[in-house]
Order: structure tokens, then C-alpha cells, then sequence
């Protein structure tokens, strides 16, 4: 599993709601105090705080803490047996370790509370392990009060890269932070160890409101001049007026005041995000720190519902509650982090209940399952077996997008006798004149991703119209940047420019799709961002043309590296941190020190085949064919089912002019890999160029019947229906290229 984190949300409670601006001050060396010295003047929130799940985010082991059957108790997952047990105040397990051998290990903490809790491992490295093997804590009529296997019927062998002695479950990186106070990970790259540090095991009070020394000492004075009572920030909100609409029988705020201070400090562990930096400062935008995802593909449906686990936050962004500056704590006590009503009574302190709680809204039964607001604006999806999961854009279900784009949609999902076109019928009878008239983000990002005449379109009025959720259109420019047609590349230029930083970032990742010339001189100020996260992006995208910086920028690049770099060491227990510092050493022109590193990550990270197919390429460009083909042939011996290693192992014999043995590589990679445009149009180029032209275009044509036009496969039906000469055919597809790319 990923992250294990927990949830916060939305709404609005009272005519007179809370929005609260960014509000941080810099506190010259602010300490951690620790959550008991809160407790004396702060009994309520103290007593509510110790009822959430943050005070039970993780702790040491005990009898109050573990509330799994440790009493000799066996499970069995997939014919292999653990076995719980305790030894007076101790407690641990039998299980397989990495060489698939049998061993006791010693439980060292708990880790969450409810609806299941799992048990964390300490190693003499320093790593701290997430064990499959979790205890259902709900009620035993619920199903509850039994051990259960993380990825319950997936088989997990000690060779999976997500076993839990991998570094997938690895807590100290991939957990840690969200689950402890002041975590320093303290990664040793020279011991190849961990130091880990923190203040306390749990989220505690100082996790969102930051280092309490300054509070406590403000707390002694009253000095009312000190900024925020002696906090480096303030969470505290500006009174503004909510007026009820007359049309939409709803809450709206008199000015929109983004929340981005609490929101952010809630993001910072309930956004699906990479941590590059122990260096967080609360107030700062998380980006200083950490990486956010777009609402991907892999993560999320193409209409922005969620796919895999986002942590609240990557929903959240896209809602309208979200744009009219409703926080997480307008819904939930931050506190206790329970909702502060119960049913429709929350939806309905802003909705109004006579037209929003009736059948005349839900054209379901008062009381019903189909009435709940949640049900149908917040359908759950289960991670990690039992744990359900509320959709946080709080979206209008939408059946008749599910016919279109194949989503999923709330009415189904409850009415699973019934077919979605049923669902779309009813939906559609109800309520199509209630529907905005515009395009919602889902259709234009469906219409982007499906390669037709109305792609660059979608794309370009997802980036020109900021009504859309900013995580929508950052999501546009990462995924789709390959439509680089003048309007979209202005539209890219302009993001570079905007106020918030997670746009300015994928508009540099767009970046990528073009010729360095197009973006000259825009990219180099980027290199002085106020957010680390956007300076290392333009570093990284300025890192082939470095030669061409003025000295001052040059300067400021050479600054970004040795900091990069520096991050990356300590991210090196995993082979990311290995890999991303080769890459940024052969662009700047270390290839010696780039090979070493690669050759490093393979020897500790075998299974990592982008570190392969890096150092073969760092091979063929200096000519070092026979250096690159024991690469491949190392890699195809650890993983023969690599598309990527097999293409790499093509081309080595396509250079070689061993056009029967490259051809056949080259068919197993697009066969592994029949969505990869790069196999497909890789492997037929190789076709045509041994004169099987007929099953080169045939494999092409069947590429962009089942994927879409595809611009690279579009370009090698082009190129070799010319060389054949069928100027009609490459014509054909020549209109294809320029209606659906308008070039």
C-alpha cells in the first residue's frame, strides 16, 4: 500500500462562517514542546483531540494500544501461516521474511486505530517495516475482529516489490511523516541507514499548528504585540458574510477568501504527495517540501473521480465547495475530526433542507439509503480492504457520463441490478434541465484523452477558462501536453505565470513536449521561485541547455544542483535518489559519475528497469555497444517480462544489422506493451525497414483503432506509406494529424 493517512473536509455551518487568508510569520528557532503542555489550558480541544484518530495515528506497543488477537493466534494467507503471539508485555509474529525463510519478529508500534490497525517492525538499520498482516477493529457483526492480509487475495511472495520487507512498506519514508510529530527521516547514505527522529508517535497538536515554544512562552506574558500568540502561523480564520442565494437555496460567501494556510497544512498529509525535503515549515506552501499528483489517470477516472487512494485533498480541490472557500474544518471539528452533524443536518446548515431534503430533490424516500446527500454527492470506495472512503469533489452523479466515458457513477454503485443506461434515463428525466450548460472538466478531459478533432480544443478551454479547478487544469498540462499547437503553448506560457505554484510546476512539466527555443527566456526566472518544488522543475528543464544561462542565472543553476543533489542522497533508499542524481549528471556533462550511479542502483535496486535502459543509452551515445549489451542482458535475466529492456535489447541488434534477432525483441516489447506508442511505432519502423512494409502500416492502423490517433503512430503511417508511395494514404493520415493537432 501507499501512504496509510487519515481525513479531513469541507462545508459551511453558520450565516457568519470563518475563511482564512495565509497568515505566517517567521519565529527565529521555534522548538517542538510536546502535546502535555497543552493540555492544562486547553482542556476541550485536549479531551476532543484524544477521542481522533490523529492521537491514535501510531504508537508504541502496550496492552491499551494493541487491539489485535495476539493470544496465539494463526492466520493463513495463501497456504503460508503467520503466527501472533505474546511473551509477558511483549508482543510478535512468526512470519516469512525476504528470503522467503520463517523468523520471529518483534512488534514495535501500533499504527492506526479504526477501522483496522496495523504493526510496524524495527530493523538494527533503523528501518521501520508496515506488516501485511492487520487486525480489523470493528465490531465482529460488522464483520470486524479478525486479522486480515493487506492486499487480501493478491498474492504477495517475498520477490514482490511489495512485500513488507520492501522499501514500498518501508515506514520511514513512506508513512512517518504523516503519522509522527517533527520527523526527521535521517537517512545515512554513507551507512546506508536510518536515524530516524521524531517528538511524538501521533499527529499531535503541534503537527498543524506548529512548533509551541513561542506559544508557551506568550502564554506566560500575554504579550499582545507577539504575532499570532507566539505561533509561526495562525490557523485562525476572518469573519465574512455567508448570504443565502435566492435561486440556489444556498450559503454563498459575500468575497471568496482562499483558506490556504489551514487547507495547506491539511494537505501537507492528506494530499497523495512525494516528501523530497525534511525541511518543512508550517505555513509554507507544501510544495516546499513535498510533490503533489495531479489527478492522473492511474489515481483518479478521466471525469476526476477517485481511483486509487488521494487523501481527500486531490478530490477536495475540484469541488465547488473548494472554490467558494469552504475548508476542512467547516465540516469537521479539527479537533476531534468528526463531522459536526449528523445525516443531511450538515449538508443542510448551508443547503437549504426545503429544497435539498426532500423527494422533490432525491426522488427517493425520506430516510432511504437514496436521500442521504452523501450517498449520492460522496460515494465511498474501499481501500485496504474495510476502510471506506468518501469522495471529497462532492460531485452531481452523473449516469449519463457513464454511458460516454464508461465512469463510475453513485446510482449504480447502489443500484447494481440495474444498468447504466437505466440510471442515465431516470437521471436525465429528473434533472437535464438543472445541468450547467457549459462542459464540465470530466467531458473535456475525456475529449482530450481519446485523440479527435475536439482534443486541442478541450485542452485549450480547460487552460483558458480559470473557473476550472486548478488541480483539473494542472492535471491538463502534465497528462496532455503533447498538443503543441500555438494557443495551447501561449496558454502554457501564461500558467507559468500564475499565482499558484502547483500550476507553474506542470506548466514546466508541459514544457517538455517542446523545442527548448519555444520556451527560452520564460523558464530562467522560474529559477528563482519563491517554491523549491518550481525551481528544481525549471532547473531540471533547463539542465540540457545549461551551457546557453547568463552567468547570474548560470549561477543560480549551479546552486539548485548541489541542493538537488543533496536531496537526492538522502532520498537514496530508494533507487529514485540514485537515479535522479545520474540523470542530472549526464546533463551536466558528468557521464563518468552518472554511469557509476546507475551501475549503484541496479547493484542495490536489481528490479529498477529505468536505471537499465538509462545506462544502455549512456552506452550506445559513447559507443560502447558491448558495455550496453551485458546491461541488457543483465536486466532480461532479473526481469525477463520487461517491455522496456526487451525494446533496448531491439535496438542493440537493429544497430548490429541482426535484423531477425532485433525484430523479435522488438515484438516481444510491443506485445508486453500493446498501449505503448513508443513499442508499437518502434517495432514497426523495424518491420518496414526489413521490407515488410504491409504488416508495418497494418500493425500502426490496428495501434489507432484501439488507442486513438496517436501523433507518433500517426507520423509512421505517414512516413512509410510515403516512402511506399501511397501518396493517398499519407495524405489520409497527414488530415488526421492536422485536424486532430491542428498543425
Amino acid at each position: 500500500m501507499k501512504k496509510i493517512k487519515v481525513l479531513v473536509s469541507l462545508l459551511l455551518l453558520l450565516v457568519f462562517c470563518y475563511c482564512c487568508v495565509n497568515r505566517s510569520l517567521p519565529l527565529e528557532n521555534p522548538a517542538y514542546a510536546g502535546s502535555e503542555k497543552c493540555q492544562s489550558c486547553h482542556p476541550q480541544q485536549t479531551a476532543l483531540f484524544k477521542t481522533s484518530d490523529h492521537f491514535h495515528a501510531m504508537d508504541t506497543v502496550s496492552a491499551e494500544t494493541v487491539k489485535g488477537d495476539f493470544n496465539n493466534t494463526r492466520f493463513i494467507y495463501q497456504g503460508d501461516t503467520a503466527f501472533f503471539y505474546r511473551q509477558g508485555s511483549r508482543y510478535f509474529v512468526r512470519t516469512t521474511d525476504s528470503t522467503g525463510v520463517k523468523k520471529e519478529f518483534a512488534i514495535s508500534y501500533t499504527f492506526g486505530w479504526q477501522p483496522l490497525q496495523q504493526y510496524l517492525v524495527k530493523f538494527e538499520d533503523g528501518r521501520i517495516q508496515v506488516l501485511p498482516f492487520c487486525w480489523d477493529t470493528r465490531e465482529k457483526a460488522k464483520g470486524g475482529q479478525r486479522w486480515f492480509h493487506l492486499y487480501d487475495k493478491e498474492r504477495i511472495a517475498h520477490t514482490d516489490e511489495l512485500f513488507w520487507m520492501g522499501i514500498n512498506q518501508n515506514w520511514n519514508y513512506m508513512c512517518a511523516d504523516c503519522h509522527t510529530t517533527d520527523y526527521k527521516k535521517n537517512f545515512d547514505l554513507a551507512g546506508d541507514k536510518f536515524n530516524s527522529r521524531w517528538s511524538e508517535s501521533r499527529v499531535s497538536c503541534e503537527s498543524c499548528h506548529g512548533p509551541a515554544s513561542g506559544h508557551i512562552k506568550w502564554a506566560d506574558e500575554k504579550d499582545k504585540s507577539v504575532p499570532y500568540k507566539g505561533f509561526a502561523i495562525s490557523l485562525a480564520a476572518k469573519a465574512i458574510n455567508w448570504k443565502m442565494d435566492p435561486v440556489k437555496q444556498t450559503l454563498m460567501p459575500e468575497q471568496v477568501i482562499p483558506h490556504d494556510t489551514l487547507l495547506e497544512t491539511c494537505a501537507r498529509c492528506h494530499a497523495r504527495a512525494t516528501r523530497f525535503s525534511d525541511s518543512y515549515t508550517h505555513g509554507q506552501s507544501f510544495l516546499q517540501s513535498h510533490l503533489p499528483a495531479t489527478a492522473d489517470p492511474v489515481n483518479y477516472y478521466i471525469d476526476g473521480q477517485i481511483k486509487q487512494e488521494d487523501y481527500e485533498y486531490g478530490s477536495f480541490a475540484q469541488s465547488k465547495m473548494h472554490a467558494a472557500g469552504v475548508t476542512c474544518i467547516n465540516c469537521h471539528d479539527p479537533h476531534s475530526m468528526k463531522v459536526k452533524a449528523v445525516g443531511n443536518s450538515l449538508c443542510t446548515s448551508c443547503h437549504q433542507p426545503a429544497k435539498y431534503d426532500g423527494t422533490t430533490h432525491s426522488f427517493h424516500k425520506p430516510g432511504s439509503t437514496g436521500s442521504q446527500c452523501v450517498n449520492c454527492h460522496m460515494p465511498v470506495t474501499t481501500y485496504m480492504v474495510v476502510d471506506n472512503r468518501l469522495d471529497h469533489s462532492i460531485r452531481i452523479p452523473r449516469p449519463d457520463h457513464s454511458v460516454q466515458m464508461g465512469t463510475p457513477n453513485a446510482c449504480t454503485q447502489c443500484h447494481q441490478d440495474k444498468p447504466v443506461k437505466w440510471a442515465a434515463d431516470y437521471f436525465l428525466k429528473w434533472y437535464s434541465e438543472k445541468l450547467p450548460r457549459e462542459k464540465t472538466y470530466g467531458e473535456l478531459l475525456f475529449a482530450i484523452s481519446r485523440y479527435i478533432k475536439e482534443s486541442e480544443a478541450s485542452l485549450y478551454t480547460l487552460l483558458e477558462n480559470k473557473a476550472y479547478p486548478a488541480i483539473i487544469r494542472a492535471t491538463a498540462l502534465e497528462q496532455y501536453g503533447f498538443y503543441t499547437t500555438n494557443r495551447v503553448s501561449n496558454a502554457v506560457m501564461e500558467e507559468l505565470k500564475n499565482e499558484n505554484p502547483f500550476l507553474r510546476l506542470n506548466a514546466l512539466r508541459a514544457l517538455r513536449n517542446y523545442p527548448p527555443e519555444n520556451y527560452s527566456g520564460h523558464v530562467e526566472t522560474l529559477l528563482y521561485d519563491k517554491v523549491a518544488a518550481v525551481r528544481y522543475e525549471a532547473m531540471s528543464l533547463l539542465a540540457p541547455q545549461q551551457a546557453r544561462l547568463s552567468e547570474k542565472d548560470a549561477a543560480q543553476f549551479s546552486l539548485l544542483v548541489k541542493e538537488y543533489i543533496q536531496q537526492q542522497e538522502q532520498l537514496s533508499h530508494r533507487p529514485d535518489g540514485y537515479f535522479n542524481r545520474a540523470i542530472l549528471k549526464n546533463f551536466t556533462g558528468q557521464q563518468q559519475e552518472a554511469e557509476q550511479l546507475y551501475k549503484t542502483c541496479i547493484g542495490r535496486f536489481p528490479d529498477f528497469i529505468p536505471a537499465y535502459t538509462n545506462l544502455i543509452d549512456l552506452y550506445r551515445e559513447q559507443g560502447r555497444e558491448e558495455d550496453a549489451k551485458k546491461t541488457a542482458d543483465k536486466g532480461l535475466l532479473r526481469n525477463p517480462g520487461s517491455a522496456w529492456l526487451h525494446y533496448a535489447m531491439g535496438f542493440w541488434y537493429i544497430r548490429r544489422k541482426e535484423y531477425t534477432s532485433g525484430i523479435r525483441e522488438l515484438e516481444a516489447a510491443a506485445k508486453m506493451e500493446p498501449a505503448n506508442a513508443d513499442m508499437t511505432y518502434g517495432y514497426a519502423i523495424a518491420l518496414f525497414s526489413t521490407g515488410r512494409g504491409t504488416e508495418a502500416v497494418q500493425l500502426l492502423e490496428k495501434f489507432l483503432r484501439g488507442y486513438g490517433n496517436q501523433r507518433l503512430i500517426l507520423d509512421g503511417l505517414i512516413s512509410i506509406y510515403q516512402d511506399m508511395g501511397n501518396a493517398g494514404k499519407a495524405a489520409a493520415f497527414a488530415s488526421i494529424r492536422k485536424e486532430v493537432y491542428s498543425e
